[in-house]
């Protein structure tokens, strides 16, 4: 028996919000990965300039936006970044950054797979 990976995106909230339109999920979760794209190069820069309370701002950001579109993989990635605002270790922050866009590389892939059942 093989094992499926984990959907980057939680069907069932994703489902909730759009209400089954399929159309709409697709364009959220394109909003979604150029916005959080953004943030996290914002994100990467303050880790550099070690600019703490911003990098806290936008991880909580990242937190609620990515929960909304069923992104839980980043959810749990920018909670971590959160904690972190504690012990302010650059090089874990970076670290996670780079976990999440590997995450929204999936979601950019799931993305693709959902255009292209449209269009079949």
């Amino acid at each position: 028996m093989t094992h499926q990976p984990e959907s980057p995106v939680n069907l069932e909230q994703l489902h909730q919000i759009s209400e089954g339109d399929i159309e709409f999920e697709i364009e959220v979760l394109q909003v979604y990965v150029e916005d959080i794209s953004q943030r996290l190069d914002k994100i990467r820069a303050e880790i550099i300039g070690n600019k703490w309370s911003q990098i806290m701002g936008e991880a909580h950001h990242l937190k609620g936006a990515s929960s909304n579109v069923g992104a839980f993989q980043v959810q749990t990635l920018a909670l971590q970044l959160e904690v972190l605002n504690q012990s302010q270790d650059s090089e874990k922050a970076l670290g996670l950054i780079d976990e999440m866009f590997l995450r929204l590389k999936e979601v950019e892939l799931f993305i693709a797979e959902k255009s292209a059942t449209l269009s079949s």
